[in-house]
């Protein structure tokens, strides 16, 4: 069996990747899944961003291994590397807005950073069921974005990064209306610099104490922080993103343990096994076995 990695698509169903600093894309959700059956199989973005906004209907998520069933306005919002399908109810009306990694670019050095970078950096639900003011003032955006998109006018790109930073910035908004821990800003800060940095070397099998060095921080402090934010130690973070994209490996490609072992930066492929059943409960074969049945 030729071996394959987990597809990476531009958008669903293309090969090819946009490499444009100013690519974005909006659509309707019938136009992209109608032809489907209403369903998107399994797939991830290696430079793309994606949210989908549900205005009515429903939709069956899966993100990596979570599935949810989603009924009325949502927001779902999928960043870069995330394992995602969809299968909607007929007629769910809703927009999917895909979003170039060089647009944000920008963005994260200025005063949105502190807005924009949290809220795409894991996957997440936004729930405006019960907040229909404040989806009514997200709306709008979604529509003019739209029209943006579909005329060649001065300022195009201009007008359109504006508007997705507005539209970044309601979900905020409501994100936070919606979450029942708030933490000290600076604390907050600090955890997603440590999520950032696990995310970009979690294959090198970086230390607790080689993160705290990153963060200028003593392990202990860090520590602190990672369990009161995240409910979690640093090494059990690290462990637990190791482990996501080993079970990704293990459920969307055909490569090997082997194969994936060394991936992920283990020199020895048993001590991975047992790093994984000590995890799981199972050995990596066993859980691509059981995990081998249809998704959503």
């Amino acid at each position: 069996m030729q071996k394959s990695n987990i597809p990476h698509f531009g958008l669903y169903g293309e090969s090819s990747w946009i490499n444009d600093p100013e690519f974005f894309h909006i659509e309707d959700i019938e136009s992209r899944s109608g032809d489907l059956g209403w369903k998107i199989n399994p797939h991830r973005h290696a430079q793309l961003f994606q949210i989908l906004i549900l205005k009515s209907g429903e939709v069956k998520v899966q993100l990596d291994e979570q599935q949810h069933k989603l009924q009325g306005a949502w927001a779902i919002i999928v960043p870069a590397g995330v394992v995602h399908g969809f299968r909607f109810a007929p007629d769910t009306d809703g927009r999917v807005i895909s979003i170039a990694e060089p647009l944000l670019e920008d963005a994260y050095k200025e005063k949105a950073a502190k807005f924009i970078q949290p809220l795409l950096s894991q996957a997440c639900y936004i729930d405006f069921n019960g907040h229909r003011n404040m989806f009514s003032e997200l709306w709008p955006l979604i529509q003019q974005l739209e029209s943006e998109s579909s005329f060649i006018r001065e300022g195009r790109a201009l007008m359109s990064e504006y508007l997705i930073k507005a539209i970044l910035l309601l979900l905020h908004r409501q994100h936070v209306n919606g979450e029942s821990n708030v933490t000290n800003k600076t604390e907050n800060s600090h955890a997603h610099q440590l999520k950032e940095l696990i995310e970009k070397h979690y294959r090198e099998h970086w230390s607790s104490n080689q993160y705290a060095d990153a963060l200028g921080s003593s392990t202990s402090r860090l520590n602190r922080l990672s369990k009161t934010t995240f409910n979690q130690s640093v090494l059990d973070l690290i462990h637990d993103r190791v482990l996501l994209e080993a079970k990704r490996s293990l459920i969307y490609t055909a490569r090997s343990v082997e194969e994936i072992s060394y991936d992920l930066g283990f020199k020895d492929p048993g001590y991975f096994s047992r790093f994984f059943k000590r995890s799981t409960g199972i050995p990596p074969g066993k859980f691509r076995v059981l995990s081998n049945q249809p998704s959503i």
